[in-house]
C-alpha cells in the first residue's frame, strides 16, 4: 500500500516535491475524484495514477537513465501530463514542444530521448536531435489497486523547461527547477485561493508555456481538478463545465464573450466564477459583457515569475486598468538613473525577484544580462506609477512611437481607439509614406471598417500629429510560442513593406 504519512513526512524534510506524488497521494486519499477532466471525460485519481506509473515503469526500461533532458511532443494534454510527471519522477528534465521543428530551433542541450505517442499518427523519423521513443497510449483505469513505482532518490537538478519568444522572434528559455517545485505551488495556491473544490479551466495550454505548466500542480497540490478542453467549441464546453477559475488570453475572452451560449444563460452562476485575463489589454465591451456573468481580473504576469505580480478587479470597463501590486511582491518603476520614479512619472516597470523565479534564460548570457539585473527583473515595459502606488502598463518601451517629435507610449492610445472604433485589436505605427511625409497608422483587425463617423473622430484626434492612414487587416500576425501576442515587428512590416 501506498504510506501517505511516509510522503508527507519526507515532503516536509526537503523543499522539493515531486509532482508524481501529490497525485499518489491523493490516489490513496480521495481515489474517485477527479484529478483530471479532458475534453469532458472525467480522469480520477487513481486512474491518473495508475496511468503515470505504467508510463513510470515503461520508461524506466526504454529511455536511457537520468541526468539529462527528455522532449515531449504530445498533443494530448492529459497524456502529455501523464508523460512529463512520469519521466520527472525519474529524475529527468522535461521540455514539452508542439513540433520537431520547433524543439530543433530551442537547441536543447544533453537531450537523452524525445517522446511521442503511438496513438498520435505515424512516428516521425529523421530527427537528429536525440532518439525518438513512442510511448503507448496511456489508458485511465480505476478498478486497479494502485502501485506506486519507485522515484528517483534525489531530485537532483531535474525540472521542467518553459520557453517564450515574448514579441522579440527569439526564443528564451527558463528552467523551472523541481526543487522549488513544492514552494512554488504553496505560492500560487495561496495566490489564487485554490482549495479542494477547485476546478480550474486550464483550456488547450501546452506545457511549454508558464501557465500551461505552473497552474495544474498548484491545483492537484491541494486535490482538486484540472479541466483540458481542446475541442474547437471550447467556450461553449467552458460555460457548461462548472469551472470555478481560469487564466484567458485576449482572444479568448473575446471569443468567450461571443458565445452563443453565454447570452443564453438566464441566471448568473453562483459563486461567480473568477476569470483573469493576461496577455494583453481587453476591450470595454469584453470586459462588460464577462463581467456580467464572472469576477473578471486583469492581471500582469510574467512567464519568468513565479506569479503573476499586477491585478485590477475589472467590475466595469476600463481603458486600461490602474493596477495593484501582489503584497508580497516588489514592483516598482526606474528611471534612467535607474533610480525609483517619481508619482506620475513614466519609467521602465522592474519587479524584485524572490527564489522561486527564474533568475536567467538557459543558454543566452547576453539577454539574460539585460533583464536579470541587481536583483531586479526588466520585462521590456514602460510604466507609471500615480500617487496612490498604483502602476500602469503603457506598453513595451520598444513600441514607443515618435508623432510629431514626441515619443508617445502606445498601449493608452490603443486601448482608447479600440473602444472608440469598436473593433477586436488596434496596433498604432508611426512611419513615412510614399510622399515622405510622416503619418500615423492605425491598423485594424475586424471583419469591415469602423464607420466613417468614427475614423472621422480619430482623425481630428490625430491631425496635430500629421496625416492618418487606417488599415484593415483580416489577422494580425501571431507569435508561435502559445500565448499568441501579436507580432508588431511582422505587421509592421506588412504595413511599411518598403
Amino acid at each position: 500500500m501506498y504510506n501517505v504519512p511516509l510522503i508527507n513526512e519526507l515532503a516536509l524534510q526537503a523543499n522539493h516535491m515531486f509532482i508524481a506524488e501529490y497525485i499518489f497521494d491523493f490516489a490513496s486519499q480521495t481515489p474517485g475524484s477527479p484529478a483530471v477532466i479532458h475534453n469532458g471525460n472525467p480522469i480520477s485519481y487513481l486512474a491518473f495514477a495508475g496511468a503515470i506509473g505504467r508510463a513510470s515503469r515503461e520508461f524506466a526500461a526504454s529511455v536511457p537513465p537520468a541526468p539529462g533532458t527528455v522532449a515531449i511532443r504530445i498533443h494530448d494534454l492529459a497524456d502529455c501530463w501523464v508523460a512529463t510527471i512520469a519521466l520527472q519522477a525519474l529524475g529527468y528534465t522535461t521540455i514539452c514542444a508542439a513540433s520537431l521543428d520547433v524543439l530543433a530551433s530551442l537547441e536543447v542541450g544533453s537531450m537523452r530521448a524525445i517522446v511521442v505517442s503511438t496513438a498520435e499518427g505515424a512516428v516521425p523519423k529523421g530527427a537528429d536531435l536525440a532518439p525518438i521513443y513512442a510511448m503507448n497510449k496511456p489508458f485511465y483505469e480505476t478498478s486497479s489497486a494502485l502501485d506506486v513505482p519507485a522515484l528517483a532518490e534525489s531530485a537532483g537538478e531535474y525540472g521542467h523547461i518553459l520557453y517564450t519568444s515574448g514579441t522579440t522572434g527569439k526564443y528564451k528559455k527558463v528552467f523551472k527547477p523541481g526543487r522549488t517545485q513544492r514552494e512554488s505551488d504553496r505560492e500560487r495556491r495561496a495566490h489564487q485561493a485554490f482549495d479542494s473544490s477547485t476546478k480550474y479551466h486550464m483550456l488547450g495550454f501546452g506545457l511549454w508555456t508558464a501557465i500551461g505548466f505552473k497552474m495544474p500542480p498548484a491545483v492537484w497540490s491541494c486535490g482538486a481538478t484540472v479541466i483540458f478542453e481542446q475541442r474547437p467549441d471550447w467556450a461553449e464546453k467552458m460555460i457548461a463545465s462548472g469551472f470555478t477559475n481560469t487564466t484567458l488570453l485576449p482572444d479568448q475572452a473575446m471569443t468567450l464573450s461571443q458565445s452563443d451560449a453565454l447570452q443564453e444563460v438566464a441566471e448568473q452562476f453562483t459563486p461567480l466564477p473568477a476569470v483573469s485575463v493576461g496577455g494583453g489589454f481587453t476591450s470595454a465591451k469584453v470586459t462588460k459583457t464577462l463581467a456580467r456573468f464572472f469576477r473578471v481580473r486583469s492581471i500582469y504576469g510574467c512567464t519568468e515569475l513565479n506569479i503573476g505580480v499586477l491585478f485590477e478587479e475589472l467590475e466595469t470597463p476600463a481603458a486600461g486598468p490602474w493596477f495593484t501590486s501582489h503584497g508580497t511582491r516588489q514592483v516598482e518603476v526606474e528611471n534612467e538613473l535607474h533610480e525609483r520614479c517619481a508619482a506620475n512619472e513614466v519609467g521602465n516597470l522592474r519587479i524584485k525577484l524572490t527564489e522561486l523565479d527564474a533568475q536567467s534564460y538557459l543558454g543566452d548570457p547576453e539577454t539574460t544580462h539585460a533583464v536579470f539585473r541587481g536583483g531586479y527583473f526588466y520585462p521590456g515595459d514602460l510604466a507609471i506609477r500615480r500617487e496612490d502606488g498604483r502602476i500602469r502598463v503603457l506598453g513595451r518601451a520598444a513600441d514607443v512611437v515618435n508623432l510629431g517629435g514626441q515619443k508617445i507610449a502606445v498601449a493608452p492610445i490603443e486601448a482608447n481607439l479600440q473602444n472608440i472604433l469598436q473593433v477586436d485589436y488596434i496596433c498604432l505605427f508611426a512611419g513615412v509614406n510614399a510622399a515622405g511625409e510622416p503619418e500615423a497608422v492605425v491598423a485594424m483587425e475586424a471583419p469591415e471598417m469602423p464607420s466613417q463617423d468614427r475614423l472621422d473622430h480619430v482623425g481630428q484626434e490625430f491631425s496635430q500629429w500629421g496625416e492618418v492612414r487606417f488599415a484593415l487587416v483580416d489577422r494580425f500576425p501571431r507569435t508561435q510560442s502559445g500565448t499568441s501576442k501579436i507580432d508588431r515587428k511582422r505587421l509592421r512590416m506588412l504595413l511599411f513593406p518598403e
